[in-house]
């Protein structure tokens, strides 16, 4: 693929529109966290029905992206856009009208596959727009708009439930992705690539072959997957262990959801800084080594400390600082090595860390018993396992430089 020159791709505004796309996924999920008791209440629904919410979420983030990144490769990305986008809208309305916890779990779906479309294809024109040196530097911004989006967005979603009602809150996520459908329409111009004329299913699955037949990609696939996996156990069960388990209020829970973005903005702006004076591999180490920091201290404080919310707080945050961090290192090498697979190779990336989330969110709904050290215990597993891999990726199978 070539990278394109043409004025769209050094307009000021392809970059935040790339970053208001990459936060449809994380900003569906976080808005709406402060409100699942009230939802669970309303709809007279049981406590785990509406953490499935969040399971059908991330299922269908992983399958969407599976589907949309090869897709783009061989088809081209804008249109593909535009329809996950309109897919999207509809789904949000639909969210917003529902009546009962089941109807929700399936609209969650739905309105998931729509936001696979724009978390996979915003990083997969990364590589059609920009040069692959550049990549982990615009990612890395990407992610820093993102969050500075998502960091309001527990706090916003607590008040619209407390003044408002929480079926509001998709109904701002509904206006929320028809801005970015215009954005769309107007900013994004279909990158120029060598493309089939037609679909084919063999090509199809052949992208994804020859990527993971490349034993360094499916370990990098993993570190990013169990990284994320350890933050959406939290997302899934951080709300009750906040509001029910220690006694805050909703509001109060949104602003120590939004510290937790905070900490990722920032370790993204130093990664973004060592990514520029070194490589993304080492960036990607000095990341790992701060999360295998984060699951020591996890699994003291869930040992010895689990009651004291501050200390909760801490080790959480710390876990989660650096999830963006390896999430865009990883994805800058995956680029590194299969240029060409660049859709694919973000498809993988981005559905391999939503399908570790949704199972992750699956098995905390089963072994949390309502204390801060189940979920603590959980996240420490992930870590770990995060850790295992990305040693993977540094032993047998090479040191990738970028």
């Amino acid at each position: 693929m070539s990278t394109v020159t043409t004025s769209i791709g050094r307009s000021r505004l392809l970059i935040p529109l790339l970053g208001y796309l990459v936060a449809f996924g994380p900003l569906s999920v976080d808005m709406y966290l402060p409100s699942l008791p009230t939802i669970a209440a309303d709809l007279d629904s049981p406590q785990s029905t509406i953490q499935y919410t969040i399971t059908s979420f991330l299922v269908g983030m992983a399958i969407g992206m599976l589907l949309f990144g090869p897709l783009s490769d061989l088809l081209g990305r804008k249109k593909l856009l535009l329809v996950g986008t309109f897919c999207y809208v509809l789904a949000s309305i639909g969210c917003a009208l529902a009546q009962t916890g089941e109807s929700l779990v399936m609209l969650r779906f739905a309105q998931s596959l729509g936001a696979a479309s724009a978390a996979v294809l915003a990083r997969a024109l990364v590589r059609d727009l920009f040069g692959t040196q550049q990549a982990a530097g615009i990612l890395s911004t990407m992610h820093i708009i993102s969050m500075i989006v998502m960091l309001m967005a527990p706090i916003l979603g607590a008040y619209i439930v407390r003044f408002f009602d929480w079926r509001w809150i998709f109904y701002f996520l509904g206006a929320f992705s028809a801005v970015a459908f215009i954005g769309i329409a107007l900013i994004i111009q279909e990158p120029s690539r060598e493309k089939n004329a037609s679909f084919n299913i063999k090509d199809y699955f052949r992208a994804y072959g020859e990527c993971l037949s490349i034993p360094a990609v499916t370990f990098y696939i993993l570190t990013n997957g169990f990284s994320f996996a350890g933050m959406f156990a939290f997302i899934a069960a951080s709300a009750f262990v906040y509001i029910d388990a220690y006694g805050f209020s909703e509001t109060s829970y949104g602003f120590f959801f939004s510290a937790n973005i905070g900490a990722i903005i920032l370790m993204t702006v130093l990664n973004k800084r060592l990514v520029k004076h070194y490589s993304s591999s080492r960036a990607l180490h000095a990341a790992c080594l701060v999360s295998l920091g984060a699951t020591i201290a996890m699994s003291l404080i869930a040992l010895f400390f689990h009651e004291l919310p501050l200390l909760f707080l801490l080790g959480t945050m710390l876990y989660i600082s650096v999830t963006g961090s390896i999430g865009a290192n990883c994805l800058a090498i995956l680029f590194s090595i299969v240029p060409e697979r660049a859709g694919t190779a973000a498809g993988l990336l981005v559905a391999g860390q939503f399908a570790f989330g949704g199972l992750c969110s699956y098995v905390t709904t089963l072994v949390f018993d309502g204390s801060a050290a189940s979920l603590l215990l959980v996240m420490a597993g992930c870590g770990s396992a995060c850790v295992v891999c990305y040693l993977f990726t540094q032993g047998g199978f090479g040191h990738i430089k970028t």
